[in-house]
């Protein structure tokens, strides 16, 4: 097991004065790249800052999303509508509390349990429908709806043509076909993501990659704060790995303070001679024990074993995300008690 480092006591101090958050700060000022999946949890204040408009859906439900994505579904959805493509509204957001409602009578109800909850439903606090900028849609044709999904799967050529159009405002294909092992969820091709940005939503509908794929790509991460927390998760689930072995099956995480290069520079940040590419970060994450490991083992010291969901929770550390200029990689370093 690879021996952890110990953060100064100062440096622990430290963590709860400076308290700028990732992902939003007021309302209706929020980050479109945010990236919310399996693994990455939302910002903590993102439902707090976030500005939703109400709308009805295929049936005539309130739905809500968020105002500038409403915004340009409209206009997405009219430009489709010239060409004889009718799209319309199914779900969009979903607050955590509402899915927190959805897993606990799900795994309540007799005839579906823990089992399919844990199978169909995403996490509480780890679904993109929470932002607001997720979209799902059904198709109408000949005067019908399409709304099953392996129904919708096999229109291929209406999808076609509605993929092709939704760079032009700001929209990208969320979950593309073969990809679930880079997305954690298999084709999808009625779930939209609006990213705030035509330009960079066209750059990812033509080089035909994911979400995640985008913000690997992005190499100043210290100017983009949703590509630096893609790395530092994607790099945590490696040290995790490496520092816990067989004893974990999972984890995930929610980056909570990316420091700036000023704030890294001044004591005592500075003694962790943190390099112009490298990263201070706080982070609280979750792990997964394995079949037969003690979550007790994991816990220390500041874990909360959720017996339910089977996850060891309330885990907090303060971190450095360091790159090798010769290997042109990341590591983890400093990799604290917590506070």
């Amino acid at each position: 097991m690879k021996k952890k480092f110990i953060i100064m006591a100062t440096v622990i101090a430290l963590a709860g004065v400076l308290t700028t958050a990732c992902g939003a700060n007021q309302k209706g000022k929020i980050d479109y790249l945010v990236l919310v999946n399996k693994y990455s949890q939302l910002p903590d204040n993102w439902e707090k800052n976030v500005e939703l408009v109400s709308a009805k859906n295929a049936w005539d439900e309130d739905v809500k999303l968020e105002k500038q994505t409403y915004e340009h579904y409209k206009e997405l959805e009219k430009a489709l509508k010239k060409e004889g493509v009718i799209i319309v509204l199914d779900s969009i957001y979903r607050s955590v509390k509402e899915q927190e409602e959805l897993w606990d009578r799900w795994s309540k109800d007799p005839e579906k349990g823990i089992d399919y909850a844990k199978k169909y439903a995403a996490v509480p606090g780890y679904s993109e429908h929470h932002t607001g900028l997720a979209v799902d849609i059904v198709i109408e044709k000949d005067g019908k709806l399409i709304e099953e999904n392996e129904d919708m799967i096999a229109e291929r050529e209406i999808f076609e043509k509605i993929h092709k159009k939704l760079a032009d405002y700001g929209f990208i294909l969320r979950y593309l076909e073969g990809r679930d092992d880079i997305t954690g969820y298999t084709y999808e091709p009625w779930h939209l993501r609006y990213v705030g940005s035509k330009k960079i939503a066209k750059e990812i509908m033509d080089k035909d990659i994911t979400f995640e794929e985008y913000l690997e790509s992005i190499k100043d991460i210290k100017g983009t704060p949703e590509a630096a927390k893609y790395q530092i998760e994607k790099t945590l689930q490696e040290y995790f790995k490496e520092v816990y072995g067989d004893k974990i099956s999972n984890s995930r995480f929610n980056v909570t303070k990316i420091y700036t290069a000023k704030e890294e520079k001044e004591e005592p940040l500075k003694s962790l001679k943190i390099g112009d590419k490298d990263i201070a970060f706080e982070v609280t994450y979750q792990l997964q024990p394995s079949e037969g490991t003690d979550p007790n083992e994991l816990m220390i010291p500041d874990g909360e074993y959720d017996k339910k969901l089977g996850w060891v929770k309330n885990l907090s550390r303060l971190g450095v995300l360091k790159y090798s200029e010769k290997n042109k990689s990341y590591s983890i370093e400093n990799f604290g008690t917590g506070w």
